[in-house]
């Protein structure tokens, strides 16, 4: 908070996840195993595209000058790294408009003709459910309604709510697409579309949620969200399994050889 407090706000709040079916790690995966069965290969290919990550942010400014930033890399219980940022950009390159908002953050289909490996991304990675009544079961679903707000309402343009929260554009366009999940098929419209960067999701192909943070009062959630000291905890035990895999591993190729 006390960043918060001397730089006076926060923009943006990123999260990007590893996704198992990047080509680096796929091609290096012996005969019958899958990504799990690497946690190591997992980690490393992380790291090299979170540093090709940050410095697009950090150093090519595509979001502009950056003041400050906080991140912290977590692993999920399904062994898949990721990473939570909080960017505050310099007070001339703030965003503090819907039309600053929409320069950087998109929550609708791209153009499948125009942007068709941006659009493929977008359908494997940035989806949100299917849920509601459409598919009752997912675990954001409580009380019969979705925890994260979804399907949201269609809308042309990008407003800010009173409590602060960015209601990004999701237009009537038309635009519906059949989504598999979990051996069911889908019509998904905008109003499922999580927030994305469309230079950033295009660059990565991965799951990477871009959030404008448009107000002081979403800050203290933000810095709150990013200092969970379980899984800062779960952090260091995985990060332990990793050093462990890699010394067992090396060692018993020693052993073979």
């Amino acid at each position: 908070m006390a960043i918060a407090r001397f730089f006076h706000n926060v923009d943006l709040f990123i999260t990007m996840t590893t996704n198992p079916e990047w080509p680096e790690i796929r091609q290096q995966l012996l005969p019958g195993q899958t990504s799990y069965d690497r946690p190591d290969l997992v980690a490393r290919v992380f790291k090299l595209k979170l540093g090709e990550f940050l410095t697009d942010i950090l150093k090519r400014g595509i979001f502009g000058r950056v003041s400050a930033h906080l991140y912290v890399v977590e692993f999920q219980k399904r062994g898949l790294p990721h990473i939570h940022l909080l960017l505050i950009l310099h007070k001339e390159d703030g965003i503090r408009s819907p039309g600053d908002i929409d320069s950087c953050v998109a929550a609708h289909w791209p153009n499948p003709e125009e942007h068709p490996s941006l659009f493929q991304t977008v359908k494997s990675c940035m989806i949100h459910g299917p849920c509601g009544n459409i598919n009752p079961n997912t675990r954001c679903m409580k009380e019969g309604r979705c925890t994260k707000g979804y399907p949201k309402p269609y809308q042309e343009t990008t407003t800010v709510t009173d409590d602060g929260y960015p209601s990004y554009a999701t237009p009537d366009d038309g635009r519906c697409f059949p989504v598999s999940v979990r051996r069911s098929t889908f019509a998904v419209d905008n109003r499922w579309i999580v927030p994305y960067n469309p230079y950033l999701s295009a660059k990565f192909n991965c799951h990477i949620n871009v959030e404008s943070v448009a107000s002081l009062r979403t800050i203290k959630y933000c810095f709150k969200y990013v200092h969970m000291v379980h899984l800062i905890i779960s952090n260091l035990i995985f990060v332990i399994f990793v050093k462990q895999y890699v010394i067992l591993h090396e060692s018993s190729l020693v052993d073979n050889s």
